[in-house]
């Protein structure tokens, strides 16, 4: 399944509540786009929408058979049928909105193969042939809200139509040329629809057709599976119709011995032309058709199917799934960046866009902020400039109070210099200092004074200045007058004492 970005600026265009991704085929009816569908509080969902051409829009004919598609299959619920979920128009246009299945045609996986030069094993050929007999059985059984049979034909079943998802899965897709009984549109009298390489003999004569026809294109892709040629495919439609009418169908065995028998029988009885000699439901067909792989030990599983898958197409579907990835990253609404005010806008969770490389390489928009650059903006928060002034205030404020108590706390813990004491004055010169400048004297522990000696004599309160009584020391003595010694060259520091801050080395300078 080929996909072709619509945008590389991550603006997609819009279908009503769907923003289309990219484009992942193109029929003769419809193309199929790759769209998603975003929701509140980061909820985002992928689904295929599947719109009408232009130019057939007014075509009432292809309207009216693009609605039965969605008028069908939306009562069909069953895992291998590809279900649909509404119908919208816009613009004139009509528009189908199907799940998103990761995988590809089984056309697609055939054409990998063949290019390979593998086949494809028994037991994973088998799994695709029963699930889509599975999906077709349930679209077969359909009935109205009366109970009533509508006997829904696909009419178009081929492996185009049969998509191979990552789990394993088959499911059929595209009722846009079913026919039922109680059809809303007509068709023009002998216009083919589907594909004349996997047509039922008497759908190619324009004969009223049942769902034995679709047992018999099953049947087709069985054979081819089985052989990994081309049943009816000639060099032109004329050579292919002549084939499939008139020239003798080969068995099997004939073109691969190494089939079993077994699968042999099964297969050539659902490709009867006489359809009262096929099997008469996909119900039989998918029961005999595992019952005989059972006997052979052939039975795949879903888990087959995936391995091979990948393995064939492991390369083209991470390109694919990278793109696309990229793609919504870049398209994310709480990334987008605008000069104005922003909306409210959702907070994304996805993941990071790959960097691995892809084929279809995807263009960055400077325009766009990428999730590595790109602040995600929650709902009702302030545009970043202000954010970030306000944040820078905060934190000038904050280190010039830290810088300021560091200035306070350093000067109060600061060792202080020890001042050089003077000589001595006699007795008779120097003058008393009152009791309080003693006790007020610098309490630093840091220096240690010698006590002088004590003199006997008492003390004299109230002495006058000049006297040759001395004040009372704190001890209770009067201090005798050292000798004369000189002054320190250097303030004497205590060990251990703590060193001066450096405001220049402070950490939150």
């Amino acid at each position: 399944m080929a996909t072709k970005l619509l945008s590389k600026d991550g603006e997609g265009e819009r279908l009503d509540r769907f923003e289309l991704v990219a484009e992942l085929a193109s029929g003769g009816m419809a193309t199929v786009y790759l769209a998603r569908l975003s929701g509140v509080a980061g909820f985002q969902r992928l689904f295929a929408i599947k719109r009408l051409h232009p130019h057939l829009a007014k075509e009432q004919e292809f309207v009216e058979m693009f609605l039965d598609e969605a008028r069908l299959a939306a009562k069909i619920h069953h895992p291998n049928i590809a279900a649909i979920h509404e119908i919208g128009e816009q613009a004139g246009g009509y528009y189908l909105v199907m799940d998103y299945i990761e995988g590809d045609t089984a056309a697609r996986l055939f054409g990998r193969c063949a290019l390979a030069g593998k086949k494809i094993p028994f037991p994973v050929g088998i799994r695709m042939v029963l699930d889509t007999l599975a999906g077709l059985h349930a679209a077969h059984e359909l009935k109205d809200d009366n109970g009533e049979f509508l006997n829904v034909v696909h009419r178009d079943v081929s492996p185009q139509n049969v998509l191979i998802g990552v789990d394993g899965s088959s499911r059929l897709i595209d009722f846009g040329v079913a026919r039922a009984s109680l059809r809303l549109s007509t068709t023009r009298s002998g216009h083919l629809k589907g594909k004349l390489s996997y047509m039922a003999p008497e759908q190619a004569r324009g004969e009223i057709v049942d769902r034995r026809a679709d047992v018999f294109a099953v049947g087709v892709i069985l054979w081819e599976l089985l052989t990994f040629r081309r049943l009816f495919r000639g060099e032109g439609e004329a050579e292919t119709l002549n084939r499939l009418l008139y020239v003798p169908i080969p068995n099997v065995r004939e073109a691969d011995p190494q089939v079993p028998a077994a699968l042999e029988r099964v297969t050539m009885k659902a490709l009867a032309r006489d359809p009262r000699d096929r099997w008469s439901s996909a119900w039989e067909f998918a029961d005999a058709l595992e019952s005989a792989a059972r006997q052979i030990k052939a039975l795949g599983t879903t888990r087959d199917v995936a391995t091979c898958l990948t393995s064939v197409m492991g390369m083209e579907l991470e390109t694919q799934r990278t793109s696309v990835r990229q793609w919504l990253a870049r398209s994310e609404p709480g990334l987008r960046r605008s000069s104005g005010p922003p909306p409210p806008v959702r907070v994304s969770n996805s993941a990071p866009p790959s960097t691995s490389s892809v084929s279809s390489a995807v263009i960055p928009n400077p325009a766009v902020s990428s999730p590595s650059s790109a602040p995600i903006m929650r709902a009702g928060a302030e545009p970043e400039p202000d954010r970030q002034r306000r944040t820078a205030v905060w934190l000038g404020a904050l280190l010039a109070v830290t810088l300021f108590a560091g200035v306070a706390v350093w000067a109060k813990l600061r060792p202080r210099p020890v001042t050089a004491v003077a000589p001595p004055v006699p007795a008779e010169v120097a003058a008393p200092a009152p009791i309080d400048s003693v006790a007020k004297a610098d309490p630093s522990p840091q220096v240690t004074t010698p006590e002088p000696p004590d003199t006997g004599l008492a003390a004299q309160p109230g002495s006058p200045p000049g006297s040759s009584r001395s004040p009372r020391h704190a001890g209770g003595r009067l201090p005798r007058p050292p000798p004369p010694r000189p002054a320190p060259s250097a303030p004497p520091t205590q060990q251990g004492a703590p060193v001066p801050d450096d405001l220049s080395h402070n950490p939150y300078r």
